[in-house]
């Protein structure tokens, strides 16, 4: 074989193995920097959204695959309080809204979500509103007679007066604002089953579609205000809406005491309690936290025997929360 061929041979292996080289190191930077790119893509001029396109990353990373550094801090503390039997059962899922880490923790526990359904109520009248906007100007004389209400842990600041009419939007806010039970038996009482069910199946939420409970875990809540967040389901002007509703939020025990005032706050509670067994309290919030550094979702959901230990739970997953992300997100990690 002459010189010259043997030449042809060994430029095109070393061409060969350089675009393999190539390929290689460009599959390892797009896997570590697309999600990146894509995610900083943002609608501006709302309040409490962000339309973004959804990513769902591994548990416990971010953009750059680093792991989330105080998960270990928030499962030692979940850890302490079960063993301690302050609660028989808590379950806590964070999310990073800017950059889509998340985590979960005692995630597959299925809950009672009790008044956090009240949610998904609010947005089948909100999607009705996408086509008739007037629909949220309708009145609705209340009667109280007619309405047969659980009993509440927590009593609500207000509540609808019988005799007087209401708009759909004036009773939205009631049972959001106030988690007003009259106002969601009012709603509910006009709002055709296969509606709602429309809404949780289309929002990225598990359930039992067997159970009229609607039995959740933290994970598939999430999904609720990771879409409402990112206006993929309403639109922009009624996923603002929606979650300017939950900003007003009356329940100072939970996450919002364990965060600093003044910092925005869009979540729904709900308390659960079966009649004749005081040891199956169930107590939780749902929220979006509008950190300076950067949103986060925090779900918090409970089951033990005293609301008052369970709320102190929440406030406290809270504050570890807040204050781990005041810490570790840096300007660094966020460009």
């Amino acid at each position: 074989m002459t010189r010259q061929p043997i030449r042809k041979i060994i430029c095109f292996s070393l061409v060969s193995v350089l675009l393999i080289a190539v390929g290689w190191y460009s599959n390892v930077y797009y896997a570590n920097h697309s999600f990146h790119a894509d995610k900083r893509i943002k609608l501006r001029g709302f309040k409490y959204i962000s339309p973004l396109l959804d990513v769902e990353l591994p548990e416990g990373y971010g953009v750059r695959h680093e792991p989330i550094p105080f998960k270990y801090k928030v499962k030692q503390f979940v850890d302490r309080q079960i063993k301690s039997g302050k609660v028989k059962d808590l379950s806590v899922y964070y999310r990073d809204l800017s950059d889509g880490p998340w985590f979960g923790i005692n995630e597959k526990i299925k809950y009672n979500p009790a008044s956090m359904m009240k949610v998904p109520l609010m947005i089948t009248w909100l999607k009705r509103a996408e086509k008739d906007p007037s629909i949220l100007q309708r009145k609705i004389t209340f009667k109280e007679n007619a309405i047969n209400e659980r009993p509440y842990i927590l009593n609500p600041e207000k509540t609808l007066e019988s005799g007087v009419s209401y708009t759909i939007e004036e009773l939205i806010r009631y049972m959001v604002q106030y988690s007003d039970n009259s106002s969601l038996t009012l709603l509910s009482s006009i709002t055709p089953a296969s509606e709602v069910r429309y809404v949780v199946d289309n929002m990225d939420v598990g359930g039992d579609p067997n159970s009229n409970d609607y039995n959740v875990t933290v994970k598939s809540y999430s999904g609720f205000l990771r879409i409402l967040y990112n206006a993929s389901f309403l639109n922009k002007e009624l996923s603002e809406k929606a979650l300017e509703f939950m900003s007003l939020q009356e329940f100072p025990y939970g996450i919002e005491a364990g965060i600093p005032k003044g910092v925005k706050l869009a979540s729904k509670f709900g308390e659960f309690f079966p009649e004749g067994n005081p040891y199956e309290i169930q107590l939780h919030e749902f929220g979006i936290v509008y950190h300076p550094k950067g949103p986060y979702i925090l779900g918090v959901l409970t089951r033990g025997n005293n609301w008052k230990a369970q709320a102190e739970i929440i406030k406290s997953v809270s504050e570890i929360v807040y204050n781990s992300v005041n810490v570790t997100v840096t300007d660094e990690y966020r460009r």
